[in-house]
């Protein structure tokens, strides 16, 4: 993220607390750095003289939380992207180790042309990509007599671009004839299960 971006985000993620907080800061400054000439044509000098300690107390107070709330925000965003950038890792290696009923549950998009797909989510090599965070559930879950619980899943954000043809053991070029056949002999065993005629939601 562009180092720029980080005020206009604090601002935007600001509640109404935090929008006081930095409106009584400007306003603190504004009247302590009020030019004298100013200060006299509206009537304010005598009463910022009066006030002029309690108004720098309320600015001190509104630096030292807004300050607080930046090193939080800060330190939250710092641990989001830590985290991020464990689990790209854990994708990348789980991806370089997939074993064939992972791939082929993969492998389900491209033959089925679909962003999601409703799968067994207690399937053991489905269970494996969700838990290593290649597979999101993207819907809510439906228990089946025989597959179990079933929910749409997608591939995640994170994993999209590592999923390639090469990941996949796909040619790049059309698939022949034989070729698909090959790739449906080898479906995950659900896969036929779902899209059966007459298979409905326990």
């Amino acid at each position: 993220m562009n180092r720029w971006h980080f005020p206009l985000n604090l601002f935007k993620q600001a509640t109404t607390l935090h929008k006081l907080v930095l409106w009584l800061l400007v306003t603190s400054l504004a009247l302590l750095m009020l030019p004298l000439r100013m200060a006299q044509s509206l009537f304010l000098q005598q009463w910022i003289e009066q006030h002029a300690a309690s108004i720098g107390l309320v600015a001190m107070a509104c630096v030292g939380y807004l300050l607080s709330l930046g090193i939080r925000l800060g330190l939250s965003k710092m641990l989001e992207e830590r985290q991020q950038g464990t689990m790209k890792q854990r994708i990348q290696e789980k991806i370089g180790a997939l074993d064939h009923g992972e791939r082929a549950v993969l492998r389900e998009f491209i033959l089925q042309g679909k962003s999601s797909i409703r799968m067994p989510i207690h399937h053991h090599s489905v269970a494996d990509l969700l838990d290593h965070g290649i597979l999101a559930q993207a819907g809510a879950s439906e228990e089946y007599a025989i597959e179990g619980t079933v929910a749409p899943v997608k591939i995640a954000a994170l994993a999209r671009r590592h999923i390639t043809r090469k990941v996949l053991r796909l040619p790049e070029e059309q698939l022949t004839e034989q070729q698909r056949e090959h790739l449906l002999a080898s479906r995950p065993e659900f896969a036929a299960n779902l899209n059966r005629s007459g298979r409905h939601a326990a």
